[in-house]
Formats: structure tokens, sequence, C-alpha cells
């Protein structure tokens, strides 16, 4: 039953803050090995590019699992879900943090991203259920100071553990506060979905998973012909996964949803915008690192100033949300990200560290603005009965979108500073530059779509539609 926020009792808040402490923890460790990848690099003799499938396949893993939410959350108890997935990260962060070689980390990082990619949907849609329509951009904000915090705060944490303890630590701190969210889980998370004898659609699940990974690989090695074969054999089987969730009366992923043009603008918005936050957040400890010559921690405290404005702004936005809409939230915020973004384009082994800094903040505080209302002005546009559904299809396209900007992103810095011409450092700071211009074009953009958003959206279509 869909209650005011006035009615919550105090059972209610102990249940929405085990949900967000465990969204929390799902999103920090999305980020958390960004700042430590050239320290793996020197513990296990791996290049950058093995190295950073720590966290592109991590994303990638994260967004393969997207798309069963829907399914899990219709076949089991919330309760019993919820616990499931957190006992797997809490197994999952245990085996990373004793991990003798880089093939048992990258597993325990795989096996992360598998519950992280159930609980952080899982944890959308209880807020979402909880809080009625005219609060949800409220709830959506407050998640955002968890879910985009938790990203954000990632490398300084890390930056800081670096400096005095082994990487090991990343994981091992992490573990004591997974054991608290099972123990509240256990004690305050309620049933509150009502579940339904359906299937798994395991062919569907090879498709997207394969199709996906083709992209991603292909993405990663982009310029060799086997890129470009695997790229269009994964856009291949993707159509197919699209093709058949169309036809069938119980998709794996309700994609009929893109029915509705806002939630269709919103989700490419949003995709978007994940690319352009977490393509920085990638970028600045490697170039901060391997430029500069700066330590984990220094890359982790430019980085510091970023994350806590995104956190001021995510409720902020989220209750400008609730009273004006989407559209001149979304405008601002990514004009502010873009004309931050600009100054990165011509950074180099001078380029202040107040400078670089202060980019990065403005630059987050433009996303803040925009990332989490974005989501849910979208699943406004879609009937109740398809809320859930909504959620996983946005979280899916979002976390895939990360996951292949991301590779691209990397892909160009490595190449252009392979052919650049000087030396080591002027190479490395060509292909940072490039990096940096692709994701401000993606931001750009970004802007000329959000011109055409609608400021407060309503279901679009009838679930009656759907058979049309």
């Amino acid at each position: 039953m869909v209650r005011t926020q006035k009615q919550f009792a105090l059972k209610d808040y102990l249940f929405i803050v085990t949900v967000l402490l465990g969204a929390f923890l799902s999103s920090l460790t999305e980020t958390i090995m960004n700042n430590a990848i050239p320290t793996i690099m020197d513990a296990f003799a791996v290049s950058q590019s093995t190295a950073q499938w720590l966290s592109t396949g991590y994303i990638l893993v994260v967004g393969i699992m997207m798309p069963a939410t829907a399914y899990f959350m219709d076949r089991f108890k919330l309760k019993s879900l919820f616990i499931a997935t957190f006992g797997l990260f809490l197994v999952a962060t245990i085996l990373c943090g004793i991990a003798p070689n880089f093939s048992v980390l990258f597993v325990g990082r795989m096996l992360q991203a598998v519950s992280v990619g159930i609980s952080m949907p899982v944890a959308s849609n209880v807020l979402m259920l909880i809080f009625p329509k005219e609060q949800r951009g409220m709830a959506m904000g407050l998640s955002g100071v968890v879910v985009i915090f938790g990203p954000a705060l990632g490398p300084t944490l890390a930056g800081w553990i670096l400096k005095s303890y082994s990487w090991r630590m990343l994981f091992h701190m992490i573990s004591p506060i997974a054991v608290v969210v099972l123990i509240c889980a256990i004690a305050f998370v309620r049933n509150i979905t009502d579940t339904k004898p359906i299937k798994l659609d395991w062919f569907s699940l090879a498709l997207s998973s394969v199709g996906l990974g083709a992209l991603l690989y292909g993405f990663s090695n982009f310029g060799s012909w086997s890129a470009y074969v695997l790229i269009i054999a994964g856009i291949g089987i993707l159509a197919i996964f699209v093709k058949r969730q169309l036809n069938t009366d119980n998709p794996f992923l309700e994609m009929r949803v893109f029915k509705s043009p806002s939630f269709t603008r919103t989700t490419i918005l949003a995709a978007l915008v994940s690319i352009v936050m977490l393509g920085a957040e990638l970028l600045i400890p490697l170039y901060v690192q391997n430029v500069h010559g700066a330590s984990a921690l220094t890359s982790g405290l430019i980085m510091m100033p970023g994350a806590v404005v995104m956190m001021i702004m995510s409720p902020i936005s989220g209750h400008i949300f609730d009273k004006y809409g989407v559209k001149v939230l979304t405008v601002l915020g990514l004009a502010i990200t873009i004309i931050a973004t600009i100054p990165m384009t011509l950074f180099n082994a001078t380029t202040s560290i107040i400078w670089i800094s202060a980019c990065y903040t403005v630059r987050m505080a433009g996303i803040g603005m925009v990332s989490m209302q974005l989501v849910t002005s979208g699943i406004n546009a879609l009937p109740k009965a398809l809320l859930v559904h909504g959620n996983s299809v946005a979280s899916t396209i979002r976390q895939a979108a990360s996951s292949l900007g991301t590779a691209f992103i990397v892909t160009v810095s490595s190449v252009v500073t392979q052919h650049a011409s000087g030396n080591h450092i002027i190479a490395l700071e060509t292909g940072y530059r490039w990096s940096f211009i692709v994701t401000t074009l993606i931001a750009v953009v970004g802007l000329l779509i959000a011109f055409r958003l609608v400021s407060k959206t309503t279901p679009e279509f009838e679930m009656s539609d759907l058979k049309k």
C-alpha cells in the first residue's frame, strides 16, 4: 500500500535506512578500484588494459544482471532476495580481500557485480513503491545522496587507504559493513511486493550477456578489425534479444516501456550522463597519477570536494524537481557540466592541482542536478504496473552504456597515447586530452536532447495499449 511520508512509522524509517545503506555499499564498490588500478598493476604485474577489467568488467556484469531484477522481485520475497544478494556480496568481498592472484581477484569482483546488479535496482524499486508519486523526486534525491555519493567517494577513500595500507584493505574494510547490512536486513526489511510463479527466460539472459559482452570487448579494443566484427555481432545479438522481448507475453525485459516518448528520452539522457560522470571518475585518477606523478591519496583528495558537492546537490535537485519538473534542471545541469569539462581538455603536466579539483567539483555539481531526476521523470511517464520493469530497463541501459562508454573512452586514451609524438608524458597528456574531448561531446549531445524533455511527466499510455 502506498503511503505518504507523514504516515511513516519508525519501522518504515529503519527499513528505508537499511535499503539505503545497502545501496551505498553497493555503489561504493563501483569506483573504489579506479584509484587502485596502478597499484594492482604493480602487485600482479599486469597491464593497464588488463587491470582495467576490474572496473569495466564489473560495470558490464552489473548491467547484465540488472534486466533480471524484475524477474527476481516478481519471483522471490523481497526480504529473502535482499538477504541472499548481500550474502553473496559479503562472500565475494572476502574473496577479493584474500585473492592470491589477479584471476581470483577478478572472479571476486565479478561475483560482487552479480550481487550489485540485483541489489541496486531493488533499492530504487523499493523507494519508488514506498513513496507516492508527488514525493518521488525527494525520494530519489535521498537515494542519490548514497547511490551517487558512493561512486564519487570511492576514489577518495581508496586513495586514503592505499596511502597507509595494502590494496586488500579496500575489501577488508567493506566486509564488516556488509555484515551490518545483513543483520539490519534480517531485522528490518519487509516483504512489500507480491510474488508470481514465473520462470526465468534463460535464453534471453544468454542473448543479453553475449551481446553486451561482445560490444564491451569490441569497444575495449576499438581500432582493430576483430573489434569491429565483435561490435557488429553484439548489435545483431541484441537486436534478436529485443525482438524476442517484444514477441513474448512474459518478457525478460519489458521493452514496450519505450512506447512512452518521455521514458525513451530520459533513459537515453541518463545513459549519456552516466558515461560523462564515470568517464571523468576513471580518467582523473589515471591522469593525476600518471602525468603528475601524484599519489593515489592526492588524486582521491582532488575528487573529494566533487563527491561532497554532488551529495549536497542531489536532495536539493530532488526538491526542485518535485516543484518544477526535470527540463530546467537537466538543461542547467548539463550546461554546467559542459562548461566545467572544457578546461579539462587543456590539462597538462603543469596544471594546478587546485584547478583540476575546482573543474571536477563544478562538473559534479552539474551532474548531481541531473542524474537521479532523469530516472524519476521517466518512471513517472509509465503506468504503475510497469514501474519495476521501467526501472529495470532504465538501470540496465544506463549501466550497459556506462560500461561501453567508459571502455571506449579509455581505449581512445590508449590509442591516442600510442600514436602521439613527443616523450611519454606528452603522449599521455594527448591521450587524456582526447578522452576529455570525447566526454565533452557526449555531454553536448545530452544537452541537445534535454531541450526536448517534458518538464512534468504523467503516464503516456495505458496497459491495454500494449496489446494493440
